[in-house]
């Protein structure tokens, strides 16, 4: 449906939006809002990868969430310059075998506001990702902070890349760039992006070892399970080099 908005590094996301049929696998948008119907879906996610701690299991599993909404309402909005009805009610899901997204079946109505533009992101914020981090939270009694830096941290990256490739007007793109720069929306409402990144000190080194001028500003603590460690990005990670991890 927007397959040809998505180039690069963005060409994963290109058929997560699709337009609602009858598949009777899909799951009804507004039912996720409600933690029992979202606890079969991370239960399913944690028998499948192994992690009995819930905590761990609901933020690694909204990664996979936030990154096809997120990410793919981002790159729809700005490529059009519409912006998309996101109310669950508009919306139906369809899962991989570990309960993870795979798509997002649009209602007709969701696929464009005539009279809102694609810098408006009040839709993806209030009425799909907030009822959402409000579910897992209660799910788990993780802070709904930890979501929400889960959240953002896709919404920036994704920002970058199409920064990078170049394709959409500069000035369109500085109207989702200022979400991570300032408190309030432009209409004035919760920013949840505001600041996911902080700065570090020259010569920082991240879990991977390589050398990083910014991280994620709260850890996403998925490491509450030993399984996963730590991001390489999460701020936890970040070091300087010693002389012997520096030497070898």
């Amino acid at each position: 449906m927007f397959a040809g908005h998505f180039h690069d590094n963005l060409a994963g996301f290109a058929e997560v939006f699709q337009t609602s049929d009858d598949r009777r696998d899909a799951l009804d948008g507004a039912r996720l809002a409600d933690p029992i119907h979202l606890t079969p879906l991370l239960a399913r996610f944690g028998r499948h990868h192994g992690c009995s701690e819930p905590r761990a299991t609901a933020s690694q599993w909204s990664k996979y969430f936030f990154s096809r909404l997120g990410i793919t309402t981002l790159v729809v909005q700005m490529a059009t310059d519409r912006a998309l009805d996101l109310r669950l009610d508009n919306l139906r899901m369809t899962c991989h075998e570990d309960g993870t997204p795979a798509c997002f079946l649009l209602a007709s109505g969701a696929q464009g506001q005539a009279s809102s533009s694609g810098s408006d992101f009040s839709h993806l914020i209030d009425h799909a990702l907030t009822p959402i981090v409000a579910a897992l939270s209660l799910y788990c009694r993780l802070s709904a902070r930890v979501f929400w830096s889960n959240a953002g941290v896709y919404f920036a990256w994704a920002l970058d890349e199409l920064e990078t490739q170049q394709r959409i007007p500069a000035s369109r793109l500085a109207s989702a760039r200022a979400l991570l720069t300032r408190r309030q929306r432009q209409d004035g409402g919760f920013n949840p992006f505001y600041r996911v990144y902080k700065d570090c000190s020259p010569g920082t080194l991240d879990g991977n070892d390589d050398v990083v001028d910014h991280c994620r500003r709260l850890c996403c603590m998925r490491d509450l399970d030993a399984q996963w460690g730590l991001c390489a990005n999460c701020p936890r990670a970040m070091h300087t080099a010693t002389p012997d991890r520096a030497t070898g």
